[in-house]
This record gives structure tokens, C-alpha cells and sequence, in this order.
């Protein structure tokens, strides 16, 4: 019996050897990674990061909740501008918005509509006409004085043209107190007026479809 239960005692007594192999076998493999992290291509690390990022993006930046208001609308305006010169839509937290380049609408400083461009304000005012939202109808110019003609300014330029298009809709039959007009002139430009591009683009007049 003595013998027996010294054999036990020996067999507990090395038992520690397990555990302490086992806690050097978690060291090397943390220093092991350690020595990885340090050694890291940063580029690769960088590219990693990235892809993470990429694979996140619905979380990190949410759809905005406008745009699934607008979704619908925007989708709907798209198959009735389809095919039209100079006309786009887009959605923003106040609506959405149908641009119409002035070029697509008007002759240089006038505020007359050209006829070619009847046919698509006219799907515009019947689609607008299936809907009880209120519209505000935005003309807008470059910054380039207006010389001669009708109008004094741009001020007055970009006024008459929003005017023109909500007289087109009125004589269409849409109810006049669903509207409002706005001339800003050159003062809301969507991109610099120092080349002819920007201030092509800035020549515009935009129907705001509201929320």
C-alpha cells in the first residue's frame, strides 16, 4: 500500500510539467503573431482594410432615407424623359428633381419655349398631373450679363423662364395652386462659371417634384 501510494504521489507531483508546457506553447504563439503583425506589408494591410470597408458600406453609410421615398418617383420620371435631349432627374432630401438644360428649352436670353420641346413637357405635365404633390418650377443662368433683348438681368431671365414652363402646365389643365416659381439668377450654380462646361451646366431650369 505504501509503495502504491507513493507511485501516486510522484505521478502528481509532475503533473505541473503539463501546464507548463502548455503556457510556453501560448507564448510562442503570441509572439509568434507579434512578430507576423510587425512584419506586415502595410500595402497589403492597407488593401485588406479596405476590402473590409468595401464589404461593410451598406452599414457604414446607410441609403438615405429620401432616396427610398424618391426611388419610385425618380424610376417613373426616368421612362417619361427617356429619349429627351438635355433632361435628367435625380433624387434630394427636398424632392425630385427633373433638370432641363436651357438649351433643351430656349433659344440664347430668351424665355419663349422652343417647339421641338413641347412633346416632353408635355408627358412631364401629364405625369405630374397623377400626383398631389406641390411643384416649384427653379430657373437658373450662368454668370454672364445678359446683353440686349427682353430682359434687363438674369434676374429677371431666369424668373420668365420658370414662368413660361409653369404657363405651359397651366394651359395643359394643372391646377395652378399645386405650383410655385423662383428665378435664382446665377447664384445656385451646380459647377464653376469660369469655363464654357460649368456654365453650360448652370443654364438650367429644374422641376421639383416635392416629398
Amino acid at each position: 500500500m505504501r509503495r502504491r501510494q507513493k507511485e501516486e504521489e510522484h505521478d502528481n507531483t509532475d503533473r505541473w510539467l503539463i501546464s507548463y508546457a502548455d503556457f510556453i506553447t501560448l507564448m510562442f504563439t503570441f509572439f509568434a503573431a507579434l512578430y507576423a503583425l510587425s512584419s506586415m506589408d502595410t500595402a497589403k494591410m492597407e488593401k485588406f482594410s479596405g476590402s473590409l470597408r468595401q464589404s461593410f458600406k451598406i452599414i457604414e453609410q446607410p441609403i438615405p432615407l429620401y432616396e427610398e421615398k424618391n426611388k419610385a418617383i425618380v424610376e417613373d420620371v426616368q421612362k417619361v424623359i427617356k429619349g429627351a435631349e438635355g433632361v435628367s432627374v435625380r433624387s434630394e432630401p427636398r424632392g425630385v428633381v427633373v433638370t432641363f438644360s436651357d438649351a433643351a428649352l430656349f433659344a440664347s436670353g430668351s424665355a419663349e419655349i422652343k417647339p421641338e420641346a413641347f412633346g416632353v413637357l408635355e408627358k412631364m405635365s401629364k405625369f405630374v398631373n397623377t400626383m398631389p404633390k406641390r411643384i416649384t418650377i427653379e430657373g437658373h443662368t450662368d454668370n454672364v450679363p445678359v446683353s440686349g433683348g427682353k430682359y434687363s438681368s438674369n434676374w429677371e431671365l431666369s424668373t420668365g423662364r420658370a414662368a413660361s414652363i409653369l404657363h405651359f402646365f397651366i394651359a395643359k389643365g394643372l391646377d395652378p395652386n399645386r405650383f410655385s416659381i423662383a428665378g435664382y439668377a446665377e447664384y445656385r450654380p451646380v459647377a464653376v462659371n469660369d469655363t464654357e462646361e460649368g456654365r453650360k451646366k448652370n443654364r438650367r431650369v429644374e422641376l421639383v417634384i416635392g416629398q
